[in-house]
């Protein structure tokens, strides 16, 4: 399987509403279709946030948390990786009016994934909101099936390894994302991390993103910011955590300082 990179999140809520208008004014998503329990939420690199209602029919499974799309070229492909390692599908595989395919699995972290294979992925364009938001950056997964966990994302979605410890592995896709597996109950643990992967959305600033969540009165789970970087955890409407990271730019308007 080739996995090109991250492209969708999609989280299902009772609080639909609040979720909707967390993102699309804090986060500064704009909307690009909506309609009675869905909602969908346009990235400038073609990538996508859809948040569904409690009436939602089309995913009852979507209950471990935020669900999070591997960008792949070929989808039947995927699809029979994913069945000859005897990764649990859920659902047929899915379109609609668009190219775009994806089928829905649960890793062995117990989470639900997607693989997505869209031809019309478009290059990326100029970042939005106030927080500078430019495409979706990192994924992180807290399990105590780490060893289990691990193996899948290098033998079956095929990710590259960048750095491997006993308590943390990390991943780089092609497209510059990363996504981190963490050994519940470890020195590295994050158990914060109690509600599913969390998605991390990639920022022009990280300087300008926490001014941002800070001025929505947005609590933070945990921050850190080095000399070049940083990143924040966060809880959203729907319960469940996010993460902005990037880079620190006093351009940004916003003062460079700890």
């Amino acid at each position: 399987m080739e996995v090109l990179g991250l492209d969708w999140v999609g989280t299902r809520t009772n609080r639909f509403p609040e979720t909707v208008a967390f993102f699309e004014q804090v986060l500064g998503l704009p909307i690009g279709e909506q309609r009675e329990d869905f909602v969908r939420l346009d990235l400038p690199d073609s990538s996508c946030l859809e948040v569904f209602g409690p009436e939602d029919a089309d995913h009852p499974y979507f209950t471990t948390g935020p669900v999070v799309g591997f960008s792949v070229e070929d989808l039947e492909a995927a699809r029979h990786d994913l069945v000859r390692h005897g990764i649990e599908l859920l659902g047929p595989t899915r379109t609609e009016a668009g190219p775009a395919r994806w089928q829905h699995f649960r890793a062995p972290d117990g989470y639900i994934y997607e693989v997505v294979s869209n031809p019309e992925r478009r290059a990326r364009g100029p970042p939005v909101g106030p927080m500078g938001i430019t495409h979706l950056a990192w994924v992180g997964t807290r399990t105590a099936r780490y060893q289990a966990t691990c193996a899948f994302f290098s033998n079956v979605l095929g990710l590259e390894v960048v750095e491997e410890l006993p308590e943390l592995t990390e991943y780089r896709l092609p497209s510059g994302a990363s996504v981190e597996v963490f050994l519940a109950g470890s020195r590295l643990d994050h158990p914060h991390f109690s509600t599913g992967p969390v998605p991390g959305f990639g920022v022009e600033s990280i300087d300008a993103a926490l001014a941002a969540l800070g001025s929505a009165k947005v609590p933070l789970l945990q921050s850190k910011r080095g000399a070049e970087s940083g990143w924040a955890h966060f809880r959203a409407p729907d319960g469940c955590m996010y993460e902005v990271k990037g880079p620190r730019r006093a351009e940004s308007g916003v003062g460079v300082h700890s």
